[in-house]
């Protein structure tokens, strides 16, 4: 079993909640889920860019809700860090015995499921910026775009930044049967600046 001497317990529980480990709770304006790969390595451009966006998100008051482990998660944790911003893992039971969760986390909030996870990534966040990364940041970035398609994400902003994600939409406009409404419901960027823009102007 993993140790997470590095959190205080506040609660576990076999309800959705899950188990949650704080570090304490400040006042934050805007809570942004961030969607990104465990695997990139840094000196990944992926990287450089998740740190950049946490720096920029933690100047802007936003508490990051992020999966909580390494690569684009790590990195972003680091810039969130860099400003003294907050930062909660939300983390997956089936990696217990395999993955700590990062050590820069204020908070960890544990989940049973993949379902139960998105769920409390997204939970209070006004918005979700998504970086380039594999199948399970796709899982995330199409699980969200189906609720707002279905008028179930909590009028949420869904984002995608890096020049990747153009390449993936104009595929799915072409190939698949994702028309201009449903394109609509995401907004492609290539800035962390608009990215961030747009997350902490999203309406609650």
């Amino acid at each position: 079993m993993v140790p997470r001497r590095l959190f205080r317990r506040h609660r576990c529980g076999s309800g959705p909640k899950g188990c949650r480990f704080r570090r304490g709770r400040g006042n934050m304006k805007t809570s942004v889920a961030v969607f990104g790969s465990s695997r990139t390595p840094p000196g990944d451009p992926n990287y450089d860019l998740a740190r950049e966006l946490g720096r920029a998100l933690g100047r802007r008051g936003a508490e990051v809700r992020c999966g909580g482990y390494a690569g684009v998660m790590g990195a972003l944790a680091e810039g969130v860090k860099d400003v003294r911003g907050r930062v909660v893992g939300c983390t997956l039971d089936w990696f217990a015995d395999t993955r700590a969760p990062n050590p820069l986390l204020d908070d960890v909030v544990s989940a049973p499921d993949l379902s139960t996870r998105i769920e409390r990534l997204l939970e209070g966040t006004r918005a979700a910026i998504a970086l380039p990364g594999g199948i399970g940041t796709l899982n995330e970035v199409f699980w969200l775009w189906t609720l707002l398609m279905h008028g179930k994400g909590m009028n949420r902003r869904l984002i995608l930044l890096g020049d990747s994600w153009r390449d993936l939409l104009e595929l799915l406009s072409r190939r698949f049967e994702v028309d201009a409404p449903i394109r609509a419901l995401v907004h492609a960027v290539t800035t962390v600046d608009q990215a961030v823009d747009l997350a902490c102007g999203a309406r609650a």
